[in-house]
């Protein structure tokens, strides 16, 4: 148990844009138990939610270590450079600058990435990074931001190496806990998708092609009263045959799909193999903001739009942009320059659009389909996570 005291601010302004006030009297701090907060880390079911909340409690004690000219700020970034994509997680009050953010995510994912304990500068600030570790396809690095003086990285190092090995034992158990979860659940999918595709598929296979011969053959004039019930029949079956293999497609992709994200792009590549049309992606959704639930309903409604486009809209081009509109409302349009929508002339056993409305009641979401002025069908999909919460 580490017992610490807040010293005296300055006024100010940090570089964030919050206010710092000043504090004329010492104020005692609760005791501070880095065994604990690495616990938090390590067991955290939102990483995003308790992350920050852990952060928050080490600025305390960085405030307190540091003299009031240097005061830094700890932030916590995850990279994918094959994705290039990062995330950011801090315990301030505001968010980090727009400006900042852009040069962090293109210094860590675009550019060459620093090499740990490197004192850098990054638009006027003096940014200390330590790669606290390597997995796969993601880096995690402890950035700690100066405005003005630093200290050497010997006495940085000194301070610090009780900060960075909380979060390196815990962001490392909680690496390897949800690593776990994947597993489980990846081996769970595949099971499930190996017995649909060797049991239901293939009876559905065998009874769709049944099926279309015997309403072939009922087309002759003797058997002209069956006609209407081998039609649906046909109709029928080739429906439910389609559907289990887009279940088994779709639990395939999954798994592939770490975020919403990704099983979009995974999704534009294999309906891009499928057709001749263009696809265009214009993605500027952060990472980890949905929950799996949220993703897995958003990502069918974006399949299932992708291939009607395919199947049904005799389209050349098709575009999709997935946008956060406000820090809590996540907006995906999907549209295409094809023949348009007719919603009353849907055939019978056409359940695309119904079940799609159906996913997106699930998780409070509003979707809308409508026809394109200029031609073309248009899908609007919003979710708002502050209504949701």
């Amino acid at each position: 148990m580490l017992n610490i005291k807040l010293k005296t601010w300055i006024d100010g302004q940090s570089w964030f844009g919050e206010t710092v006030r000043a504090v004329t009297k010492k104020k005692e701090l609760p005791s501070l138990d880095f065994n604990d907060l690495a616990f938090k880390l390590a067991t955290a079911e939102n990483i995003s939610e308790t992350l920050p909340a852990v952060l928050k409690s080490l600025q305390w004690l960085i405030n307190d270590l540091f003299s009031p000219a240097q005061q830094p700020e700890l932030l916590v970034l995850f990279s994918n450079p094959s994705t290039s994509e990062t995330f950011m997680h801090h315990g301030l009050n505001q968010a980090p600058a727009a400006k900042l953010m852009q040069s962090l995510h293109h210094l860590f994912t675009v550019g060459k990435a620093p090499e740990s304990n490197d004192m850098m500068m990054v638009d006027g600030l003096t940014i200390a990074p330590s790669r606290l570790f390597d997995h796969e396809n993601m880096t995690v690095w402890s950035l700690f931001l100066f405005r003005d003086a630093a200290p050497s990285a010997k006495q940085l190092k000194w301070k610090t190496s009780s900060i960075e090995n909380t979060l390196y034992k815990g962001l490392q158990a909680w690496y390897h806990k949800e690593s776990k979860l994947k597993k489980a659940l990846e081996s769970e999918r595949a099971m499930y998708a190996a017995e649909l595709h060797d049991s239901l598929a293939q009876v559905l296979g065998y009874l769709r092609l049944k099926s279309l011969k015997l309403d072939k053959l009922c087309q002759q004039d003797e058997f002209s009263s069956l006609k209407p019930i081998t039609e649906d029949l046909a109709s029928y079956t080739q429906c439910a045959y389609h559907q289990t293999r887009e279940l088994i497609t779709s639990s395939r992709l999954t798994m592939q799909s770490e975020n919403l994200s990704q099983g979009v792009i995974n999704s534009i590549k294999e309906f891009e193999h499928q057709s001749a049309i263009v696809f265009e992606l214009d993605n500027r959704l952060p990472l980890n903001m949905l929950s799996p639930q949220q993703s897995m309903q958003m990502l069918y409604i974006v399949r299932e739009s992708l291939s009607n486009i395919v199947r049904h809209s005799h389209a050349t081009h098709a575009r999709v942009v997935l946008l956060l509109k406000t820090s809590s409302l996540i907006h995906i349009q999907i549209e295409d320059n094809g023949t348009g929508i007719n919603p009353e002339a849907a055939r019978s056993d056409s359940f695309g659009l119904q079940i799609m409305k159906e996913r997106a009641d699930r998780i409070g979401a509003s979707l809308e389909i409508n026809n394109r002025p200029e031609g073309g069908t248009r899908v609007d999909l919003s979710l708002d996570l502050e209504a949701n919460e």
